[in-house]
């Protein structure tokens, strides 16, 4: 039988390949990275559409997905052929409502960060803001970055695909699933386990290996899911005070929270 297809969407910085490396701790899990966004699977529903037809054929490919960037390099020991294949995307989050209707597709994991703490994650990380750019002139919309209308960097982007979450959520509550990275960084046991019970997996020692070793060691590269705590706020206080105080954008955010595990 085909694994069972689970996706997790969310805004870059938002902890969605911390939470696909939760996933892919489990035996029973295949973990794919952004596979939308590699030369392997490029533009896959835009050639094939979104259909359960589609969606079948491009699970089987991505078991065989060769290239590094899709496989990644922390892949525990498995062992015969995984029950869920679990892929992560940052981009592409207009195909949400789409594969929310797919009966193919067992789960959709939407996960959410403060706008606050994504925008500061961005701006220290120096692959993903550039040194010299003016944080000013690109915090709301991104200009340098979002340069194809799948990226979601910048706060007015960062709205964007959280009202759209809400709206497939709102259309589809059982098979779209608000996680909140606060909670789960706070409890990941409790949380990962809530999730785990959702989609059919088991809670193994090796698992919580993993969760016990990303939360205890402090890796300084900004990709990786090694953290044992948050880094510090470095954004410009007006900035940092215009994300806070922005009413829609508060207001989406206290829906996903409401609407959270």
């Amino acid at each position: 039988m085909a694994p069972r297809q689970v996706a997790i969407f969310g805004c870059p910085r938002s902890g969605t390949s911390w939470l696909g490396q939760l996933f892919n701790a489990s035996e029973a899990v295949a973990y794919r990275y952004q596979p939308l966004f590699s030369y392997e699977f490029k533009d896959w529903f835009g050639r094939h559409g979104v259909s359960d037809a589609s969606l079948a054929a491009f699970g089987e490919a991505l078991l065989a997905a060769q290239s590094d960037f899709v496989l990644q390099d922390l892949r525990p020991p498995k062992r015969g052929r995984p029950s869920h294949l679990v892929w992560k995307e940052v981009r592409y989050h207009d195909l949400m409502p789409a594969l929310a209707a797919l009966p193919g597709l067992q789960q959709l994991i939407y996960i959410h960060r403060p706008a606050v703490d994504v925008l500061n994650s961005w701006y220290q990380a120096p692959k993903e803001f550039r040194a010299g750019q003016d944080i000013h002139a690109e915090y709301l919309d991104a200009p340098s970055k979002n340069t194809d209308p799948c990226e979601y960097n910048g706060f007015n982007r960062w709205k964007a695909s959280l009202a759209l979450a809400l709206q497939v959520q709102a259309a589809h509550p059982d098979k779209l699933c608000f996680v909140a990275y606060d909670r789960l960084r706070a409890e990941p046991e409790a949380q990962l386990g809530a999730l785990f019970k959702r989609v059919g997996l088991t809670m193994t020692e090796q698992v919580q290996r993993f969760i016990a070793a990303s939360t205890s060691r402090h890796d300084t590269d900004a990709y990786s899911v090694f953290r044992s705590h948050e880094t510090e706020i470095t954004l410009p206080a007006d900035i940092v005070r215009h994300l806070r105080d922005d009413a829609s954008g508060r207001d989406l955010a206290e829906q996903a929270l409401q609407r959270s595990l």
